[in-house]
C-alpha cells in the first residue's frame, strides 16, 4: 500500500473516531481546503477547524457519517471514494463524493471536494439556514 494511500485511510479513521488533535496533525501549516457548490459550507478554508466549526454550526445536533469507499495514493496525492449521509432532525440526505489531497512532506496541503450531486446537496445545506 502506498504511504499516502495510508494517509488517505487514516484521516477517515481518525473523522470517525472524534480524534480532532490527531487529524489536526495531518494537515500542513498552510492548508486550503477547497468546498464546492452555492452552499453555507461552500468556498475556500485556510485550515480544517474553520471548515469542521463552520460544519457543525450547520449541523447541529446532527450526523454526518462518512464511509470509505475506496482510497488511492500516488507520490504527490492521495484520494478517497467516498458514502456520506447527513441527518439533521427529520431532514436527511446521501451523497458521493471524491476528495483528491495533494500530499506534501506527509501532510495534506490541499484538499478538493467532488459531489456527484452538487444541487442536490446544496439544497439539503441551504435548507439547513434558518
Amino acid at each position: 500500500m502506498h504511504p499516502n494511500e495510508r494517509l488517505a485511510r487514516k484521516e477517515i479513521e481518525l473523522i470517525n473516531a472524534g480524534d480532532f488533535g490527531a487529524l489536526n496533525e495531518m494537515y500542513a501549516d498552510d492548508l486550503i481546503l477547497h468546498y464546492p457548490g452555492r452552499n453555507p459550507l461552500a468556498g475556500d478554508y485556510e485550515n480544517v477547524d474553520e471548515f469542521l466549526t463552520k460544519a457543525q454550526e450547520l449541523l447541529g445536533d446532527g450526523t454526518l457519517l462518512r464511509e470509505l469507499h475506496d482510497a488511492f495514493g500516488s507520490d504527490d496525492h492521495a484520494i478517497q471514494l467516498l458514502n456520506v449521509r447527513a441527518e439533521v432532525g427529520e431532514r436527511s440526505h446521501s451523497w458521493r463524493a471524491v476528495a483528491v489531497m495533494h500530499v506534501r512532506d506527509g501532510k495534506f496541503s490541499e484538499v478538493w471536494l467532488h459531489i456527484d450531486d452538487q444541487h442536490g446537496l446544496d439544497e439539503f445545506l441551504n435548507s439547513l439556514v434558518s
